[in-house]
């Protein structure tokens, strides 16, 4: 099996995974908090990849401390939002709205005067606006929910643009990624001591999230993902990725009863149109 068919599996493997952790997280927060449980997911990673790094750690650099700071702030911002969102909304609707994120990064640099944004991105954003409506409305409408996902969308937009930057700044890949899950896992855990008094209940299902969030979904998945697009292009890459969501309401489906109707799934198909079609080249 050649590099590139490895690369193409592993992503959808990737996809996959991202996609169970949406119905196992929406499950998990009626056992521990938001911010608790992003604390526990990243610590997890975070004690797993200091292991990885071992020595490393004593010599980090000045971008590989400032970068995976900044990065894991965006990180940290993203998976709150993300977290509150899904004690409002679907499953379903949070995948869709989260897969977004990419066609936000050209919006984002074009803002900050960057980069020029070109047709198709604004074409990918007119179907992935026209999807998301025709997603949200079956639900009777957008809800607090979605909106807190946009922030979800947005910050891990950002989070990629500065990634890209710090990454070009031929950083260490193992401590840069350290610094990130290690600030995710530090300010979780304050904002769980400040504003989360409700009590952890360990129940099976909150262990199996940690563990296969931490595990999978973040260690194995970050590292795989970075491994792949080495190998694939953008358009390879988006198609796969535009699973994800997909892979997402069928375990929504299967294990959470949740319904998307045919305007949904039209709009779902829309996103993940809009998605490959933006990413293309």
């Amino acid at each position: 099996m050649n590099k590139k068919i490895t690369a193409q599996i592993g992503l959808l493997v990737v996809a996959i995974i991202w996609g169970l952790t949406f119905i196992l997280i929406k499950a998990a927060l009626n056992d521990a908090p938001p911010f608790s449980f992003a604390a526990l997911r990243f610590g997890l990673a975070t004690l797993i990849t200091i292991l990885i790094v071992n020595k490393n750690i004593i010599t980090l650099t000045k971008n590989e401390i400032i970068g995976g700071i900044l990065c894991g702030f965006f990180l940290f911002l993203g998976y709150a939002f993300q977290n509150f969102g899904l004690m409002n909304t679907t499953a379903t609707k949070s995948a869709f709205i989260t897969s977004i994120s990419v066609l936000i990064v050209p919006l984002l640099l074009f803002a900050m005067n960057i980069q020029k944004v070109k047709l198709r991105i604004w074409v990918a954003v007119l179907l992935a606006t026209l999807g998301l409506y025709l997603l949200i409305l079956p639900g009777g409408g957008i809800n607090f929910g979605d909106v807190i996902t946009f922030g979800c969308a947005i910050s891990f937009a950002l989070h990629i643009i500065f990634q890209d930057y710090y990454l070009k700044k031929e950083i260490r890949l193992l401590p840069f990624f350290c610094i990130q899950l290690a600030s995710v896992t530090l300010i979780s855990f304050i904002h769980a001591q400040l504003f989360e008094p409700e009590t952890i209940i360990w129940s099976t299902r909150l262990i199996n999230a940690i563990i296969i969030t931490g595990i999978f979904a973040t260690l194995i998945a970050f590292f795989t993902m970075i491994w792949a697009q080495k190998i694939l292009n953008p358009s390879e890459t988006a198609i796969i990725f535009a699973m994800e969501p997909v892979a997402a309401a069928f375990f929504a489906m299967v294990f959470a009863g949740e319904i998307l109707g045919i305007l949904g799934w039209i709009g779902g198909g829309l996103v993940c149109l809009a998605v490959v079609y933006g990413k293309s080249r």
